[in-house]
């Protein structure tokens, strides 16, 4: 089975799909399944560009919204999470994931669903530690601090997935890369830092990337992790063993004990810990490997797109719900915080053991009475169209029940609480201050507008600590535009082929080749 997986899509849908139908062409294969690994910008309507998170010269409708009313089909099964820059109310009705349009599926906040026999685990969003325990507070219509919170990852979502089984999942995405994987021996640092200068400072203190997803993947240790965010293609293998949270380095740098990872222990750490004098808990054991793979975004002659052969994977070419899943999610839907304040969620190995044979069976029972695992396409439109947006119809600004979230809910005997705190106040935030008062309607146009003064810190993902001169915003590295024609264009209104740099179908390195990482076993 072919899968081809994308970096950041920032709305270029077209292209990719072009690209895409480009690369089947010139390598004669033919792709069953692609994924995006966030900024997927689902944006249905103008009215969607004030819920996502970038400055205004950014804000551009793209092409999604024909794929949303209609207009287009997306050619290829594709499956994405979410990333920093989205329309957050969009998909905060599909949390538990959705067809955002037909044949287009967002795995939701965290999920876990089935394509061909390969199981696909993910998390939406980046990490922020001054959101990671907090509840799920805020919700549309966002004032500006909760738009730059909206899609922190919390410690919530990591519980969920924590209670998979080790090496039970073949792919996990996240968006952000796992903390630590820079130095996990097994890759070319040296290039990483000749094309992202400005990370040297994070790379070398181990500080770049999310500590949340180390811990999934040092618990969960997939057979594929696939990331995006920082817009360089960045290949590695991850040989598991003791993890640097379990050694005496990370209470040294962190001035105290920590239960979040950092990375791996590799012998460059082993190293690193004998400088530092301090010692690893226990014999360091190969415990299988993951292979990582980061990709840039959407741009002529960039890493952006890789095509990905999984010859063992054998199953229905359709999405199919995952049981164990399901019975997590009902497991802990009773847990779930909503509220704008740290929730004890416990993620320790005993804490997370995973559902029981008997929850999982119930969830199996109730998937077959309604008629197999397969997610139906039960896409219904909840905002208007762009055409009809622009005939004078509005979204409404509060939060909408999409009948998809309902339908699972049902399924799993679960009641709805995804507006439960909507009289909290505007955006999530504190309630006294932003509180409607009387007939007063929330914004319901186009653009950005300004909310009341935010109360929350706002959003700071730091990518480089020692951000370069021409780089002052360092969320603004994420979305900077470069002006160039793919190839394959075929005039005005046609979406070019953007040749990515590089493609590999398998990638079997012989041992000579171990020295350069773009050629270690990026394959199957």
């Amino acid at each position: 089975m072919k899968v081809a997986v994308q970096g950041c899509l920032h709305g270029d849908l077209d292209e990719i799909y072009a690209s895409v139908a480009h690369l089947e062409q010139h390598e004669n294969v033919r792709v069953d399944l692609v994924i995006s690994c966030g900024d997927f910008q689902a944006i249905r309507n103008a009215g969607d560009l004030s819920s996502i998170a970038v400055p205004d010269k950014y804000k551009e409708l793209k092409g999604f919204h024909r794929y949303y009313s209609g207009e287009k089909i997306a050619p290829y099964p594709t499956l994405f999470i979410g990333g920093n820059h989205e329309a957050s109310n969009y998909l905060w009705e599909l949390y538990y994931g959705g067809w955002v349009a037909p044949n287009i599926y967002y795995l939701g906040c965290s999920g876990v669903v089935r394509f061909g026999g390969l199981r696909i685990a993910g998390l939406s969003g980046i990490f922020d530690s001054r959101s990671y325990r907090l509840g799920h507070f805020e919700h549309p219509p966002y004032d500006r601090g909760s738009l730059r919170t909206v899609y922190h990852v919390r410690e919530y979502e990591v519980r969920k997935l924590l209670h998979l089984k080790e090496r039970s999942v073949d792919v996990f995405l996240s968006h952000d890369w796992p903390r630590g994987v820079a130095n996990c021996g097994c890759c070319n640092r040296a290039r990483l830092l000749r094309s992202k200068p400005y990370f040297r400072q994070e790379v070398d203190r181990d500080e770049l990337g999310s500590p949340a997803a180390a811990r999934l993947c040092n618990r969960i240790k997939p057979g594929h992790w696939f990331s995006a965010h920082f817009h360089v293609k960045f290949p590695a293998v991850i040989h598991h063993g003791n993890s640097i949270a379990e050694d005496t380095l990370t209470a040294r740098q962190r001035g105290g004990t920590s239960d979040v990872p950092d990375g791996w222990m590799t012998p460059e750490v082993l190293e690193r810990l004998g400088r530092e004098g301090g010692q690893p808990s226990g014999r360091v054991t190969d415990q299988g490997q993951t292979k990582f793979l980061a990709l840039d975004k959407c741009l002529p002659n960039r890493d952006f797109l890789q095509i990905l052969d999984f010859p063992e994977a054998a199953g229905p070419k359709v999405l199919e719900h995952d049981a164990e899943w399901l019975a997590i999610v009902k497991r802990l839907h009773g847990e779930m915080p909503m509220e704008r304040r740290p929730a004890a969620c416990a993620t320790d190995a005993a804490s997370c053991p995973g559902p029981t044979a008997e929850e999982v069976r119930w969830v199996a029972s109730r998937l077959e009475a309604a008629g197999g695992a397969a997610i139906k396409d039960s896409f219904c439109r909840t905002a208007p169209t762009q055409a009809e947006y622009e005939m004078g119809a509005r979204q409404v600004g509060h939060h909408v029940r999409n009948p998809q979230t309902l339908a699972l809910l049902e399924l799993l005997d679960l009641p709805y609480q995804l507006d439960r705190n909507e009289g909290m106040g505007f955006g999530g935030g504190r309630g006294h201050q932003h509180r409607q008062r009387g007939n007063q309607q929330p914004h319901r146009g186009g653009g950005w507008q300004p909310g009341p003064p935010a109360h929350l810190v706002p959003s700071a993902v730091y990518l480089n600590q020692a951000v370069m001169a021409q780089d002052q915003n360092p969320e603004a590295i994420d979305i900077d535009i470069d002006v160039g024609g793919g190839v394959g264009s075929e005039g005005p209104g046609a979406a070019p082929a953007l040749v990515p740099a590089q493609v590999y179908l398998n990638s079997q390195a012989a041992a000579h080749d171990q020295g350069n990482p773009e050629e270690i076993d990026l394959g199957l």
